[in-house]
């Protein structure tokens, strides 16, 4: 017979064996999986925080592209909670807006070429070349007799007035374009002799403002008028040869802004916006997730149009650590355009230049363009021959966390 003590003895051994099995599961729980489940956790919010600068670039990109000064508001959520009845670490981060000084970052864009510049042309005789747009585009007519006429050639269009009549005198106007279509062809005035008239060949009804929407600048005008008249043309040409560096040193320098990981389990990450694309910077390296606003066209003359965005910090809302989610208010300022053609180099600043000398290898290759690229400690250059660039520097004012101030 099994006495009482050993009846005792057994129930006491079956509860240490139990208690055993449990600490057994939670120490595997514990240093098994709750590493794995955080790691899980925080690779999520990595994915929330790479999602939140895809939403923040949107934001910024409106307000520099449609010059917009309403206010956008963007969250950034900093870390994730440890997890409950576990031993477990929260993960923290960090969000900074980032002076020019501080972020290393910077465009400039050189060589020998032609820059854009406003011009105002009344011409009798003669090429206007290297326009870039109208401002004005009208015929001055002075002194009109019976005979005059007046044209201006391009290869997108071909302009003719003529002056018919005795002491009611007759303008006929056609406009034709690059395919030699006619798009207007009718009397536009019958005036007497010795009349001054301007007609401002923008107004709709000649249809020419139209047409300057299908012509690929820069173009040559080629202007023939009678001693009677003239064309005035007013607007954007580039100038003679000279040497290109744009822009100044003060909008060249760009703030960024910049979240970075303190994570307990998963890799650190930073994601940056710097220019106008989205940077994942890591232990193995840096790639751009989102582009900048550039755009690449090949053809005759190549042409290349980038958008850089300068962010500019509020002071004292410049920075916050730890964790939960922080607001990022965006107010556009103001944008410089820059314009160029000839032999151009673009020279880019950064702290993750590698991210940049991929982007624009990828992209120039599948542009087909003709370039050269080096890169170097913190910056790439790459390298046009006869090539057209557009560069706007849009500045915004950025500040974290509530109590607005800009």
């Amino acid at each position: 017979m099994i006495s009482m003590n050993n009846k005792g003895q057994v129930g006491v051994i079956v509860a240490i064996l139990i208690i055993s099995l449990l600490v057994a599961v939670l120490v595997i729980i514990q240093t098994y999986y709750v590493p794995q489940w955080m790691k899980e956790r925080e690779a999520e919010h990595m994915d929330v925080v790479a999602n939140q600068f895809a939403s923040l670039k949107y934001s910024i990109d409106l307000q520099a592209t449609q010059k917009s000064h309403s206010p956008l508001v963007n969250s950034i959520t900093l870390g994730s909670k440890e997890l409950p009845y576990f031993i477990s670490s929260r993960a923290f981060g960090s969000l900074q807006i980032l002076s020019p000084s501080e972020s290393n970052f910077g465009v400039f864009v050189g060589g020998e070429g032609r820059n854009l510049q406003k011009f105002y042309e009344k011409i009798q005789h003669g090429e206007v070349d290297f326009i870039n747009s109208f401002d004005v585009f009208a015929i001055w007519i002075n002194d009109l007799e019976a005979g005059d006429g007046y044209n201006a050639l391009s290869p997108y269009f071909n302009i003719t007035l003529k002056a018919s009549g005795s002491n009611s005198i007759a303008i006929h106007l056609t406009i034709k374009n690059g395919s030699g279509d006619i798009i207007f062809d009718d009397t536009i005035s019958n005036g007497r002799t010795g009349d001054v008239e301007l007609i401002n060949l923008m107004d709709k009804i000649y249809n020419f403002s139209s047409l300057i929407k299908y012509i690929n600048f820069p173009i040559n005008v080629t202007i023939n008028c009678s001693q009677n008249g003239s064309f005035v043309i007013k607007g954007y040409r580039y100038g003679s040869v000279e040497t290109i560096n744009f822009p100044p040193l003060y909008l060249a320098k760009m703030g960024e802004i910049k979240y970075s990981s303190q994570n307990a389990y998963f890799v650190n990450q930073n994601y940056i916006y710097e220019g106008s694309g989205v940077i994942l910077n890591q232990r193995m390296g840096s790639s751009i997730i989102h582009p900048p606003l550039i755009t690449i066209k090949n053809g005759s003359l190549p042409y290349i149009n980038m958008t850089w965005v300068n962010v500019i910090g509020v002071e004292g809302k410049t920075g916050v650590t730890g964790y939960g989610t922080y607001s990022i208010r965006i107010n556009y300022l103001t944008t410089y355009h820059y314009s160029a053609i000839g032999n151009l180099s673009i020279t880019l600043y950064s702290s993750y230049s590698e991210a940049w000398f991929k982007y624009f290898n990828i992209t120039l290759n599948e542009s087909g363009i003709k370039y050269s690229i080096e890169k170097g400690d913190g910056y790439i250059k790459v390298g046009f021959s006869n090539v057209k660039i557009d560069m706007d520097v849009a500045n915004v004012r950025a500040q974290i966390g509530p109590g607005w101030v800009a």
